[in-house]
């Protein structure tokens, strides 16, 4: 009878262990072999994103990070520790520098600012809907949803109403089309048009 791999006691069984895993796992190394989200202890494997998102991914975050005080860090595709079983991945997100360590794999939800998805064919349901729930009722102040029109991106704002502990449309701005002009959560003036490009 074949062995399965194992790492750190955790049988490979491709992104399921017996009891679930944990962001304690995740932290450890666990690796299925795969580019995963951890969802309710399931490694689930994450789509694969196209060629104007990764653009606009790599653009966006180094144009965010040359306006970013020192306060805050801009970091990509970083794990958000939700619950002890839940640690999704959003594109970009803007954290307190405190918790930029650059040996962490998984970041705590209280040192988040804001996240961001960038809208691909295969995450669209979840980039518009099921994100922003989570997001929102783990308490991070601010998110933003990317589109794509015309191959330029479109930012939607979102900031969490404290009293319904759901997203509604940032105020003044709740759409960026071709600059992105805010101060949430820092003073940023960048030209999206040609970012997707």
């Amino acid at each position: 009878m074949a062995m399965l791999p194992h790492y750190g006691g955790l049988p490979h069984h491709g992104g399921y262990a017996p009891d679930g895993l944990t962001v304690a796992d995740v932290r450890a190394g666990y690796d299925p072999g795969f580019r995963y989200e951890l969802e309710d202890g399931v490694a689930v494997m994450m789509a694969s994103a196209s060629m104007w998102h990764n653009r606009v991914l790599r653009r966006l975050t180094v144009a965010m990070e040359a306006l970013c005080p020192l306060d805050l860090s801009v970091e990509m595709e970083q794990s958000i520790e939700l619950a002890d079983d839940f640690a999704p991945i959003p594109d970009i997100l803007v954290i307190e520098s405190a918790a930029a360590n650059p040996a962490e794999n998984v970041l705590p939800k209280s040192a988040v600012r804001l996240a961001v998805e960038i809208v691909s064919p295969g995450t669209r349901r979840k980039d518009r809907w099921i994100r922003p729930m989570d997001y929102a009722a783990a308490g991070i102040p601010n998110y933003w949803r990317i589109e794509s029109e015309n191959f330029e991106p479109v930012v939607y704002a979102f900031q969490l109403d404290e009293t319904t502990k759901l997203y509604e449309p940032s105020i003044p701005t709740p759409m960026h089309n071709g600059w992105l002009r805010t101060s949430v959560p820092f003073d940023m003036d960048i030209e999206l048009t040609g970012l997707g490009r």
